[in-house]
């Protein structure tokens, strides 16, 4: 993993077809990494960056219209300025509690997610009196905005083992001891039904495949249910047929097309020029002389050749 001005960016080896591992390549283009072929990886894109629709079952709440909306800086999969709103408020003992926002004049509460959507696809002619914009309540007083992540190289992110994960968390502990010990967290496999693994996307790290994450995010952030979130927010308005996302002629759905674009996409490459300047050399040693490349690690080891 190499540093980019004190952000991680993936630079892992990883195992493709060849035996021997080898540096992930960078880049900001439409080419694949090697997983796939190019043609694949651009038809791939082509689900990424398409724009849905009421009939395609967008809504009934959402954020965007499609997954590039959200990911686009400087390419598809890349990352984002658009903030997402996010709230709640202090229960009991300090703890933070989703919030529960009224919708339609107060006839239903949505629970259990301290994401605001922004849009909304009624009051529309077909149901002219249903208002299911979300809005903040005063109760709310936690209140953040949030931006899309980048993920460009999150393929390789995958490809390293959970106990590479637990292994860097107690090498952390130990080098700085015990002041800087990181938390693995294992989270649902979503498309493997009583499984667990470390989580790693999402903004809480909350998913640990890029499937369960594309499912998470067509639902959260589109509206559109899929087999592995077949549950709409809420039903008002809501007139497609559930799921939304139903297989193509290859047999595979949106949310397994998005997955294999971003495993296929190349990691961001680090700004040499920038990067030489006498600001970020002096950035790049304070970075480690305080402690913060003990987590952010300069080289990730590879992971091991599967059958």
């Amino acid at each position: 993993m190499k540093l980019f001005l004190g952000v991680p960016v993936l630079s892992v080896a990883v195992y493709f077809l060849a035996s021997s591992a080898v540096e992930a390549p960078t880049g900001f283009d439409t080419k694949s990494n090697g997983i796939v072929d190019d043609p694949t990886h651009v038809a791939d894109q082509t689900k990424f960056d398409e724009v849905e629709q009421i009939s395609d079952g967008l809504g009934p709440l959402y954020n965007a219209q499609s997954c590039r909306e959200c990911h686009q800086n400087p390419i598809s999969g890349g990352g984002s300025q658009i903030g997402e709103l996010r709230v709640g408020h202090r229960g009991p003992g300090g703890k933070f509690e989703n919030p529960e926002i009224p919708i339609n004049r107060g006839a239903e509460v949505i629970k259990g997610r301290s994401l605001i959507n922004d849009r909304a696809i009624c009051p529309n002619a077909a149901s002219p009196g249903t208002e299911i914009q979300e809005r903040v309540p005063d109760s709310e007083h936690i209140r953040t905005f949030r931006v899309s992540v980048n993920l460009l190289g999150d393929g390789f992110v995958e490809a390293v083992s959970d106990q590479t994960f637990v292994d860097l968390a107690k090498d952390q502990c130990k080098k700085s001891h015990n002041k800087i010990c990181g938390q693995v967290l294992y989270v649902p496999v979503v498309e493997a039904p009583g499984q667990t693994a470390v989580g790693r996307f999402g903004w809480k790290d909350q998913q640990a495949s890029l499937l369960s994450f594309s499912a998470d995010a067509y639902l959260n952030e589109m509206g559109i249910t899929s087999r592995l979130q077949p549950d709409e927010v809420t039903n008002l308005c809501n007139t497609a047929p559930e799921p939304n996302d139903k297989p193509g002629t290859d047999g595979l759905s949106d949310i397994d097309h998005f997955a294999r674009f971003v495993r296929a996409t190349k990691a961001p490459p680090r700004d040499a020029q920038l990067a030489g300047t006498p600001k970020a050399k002096q950035g790049a040693g304070l970075f480690s002389k305080i402690g913060c490349a003990e987590c952010h690690i300069e080289t990730m080891p590879s992971p091991v050749p599967t059958s």
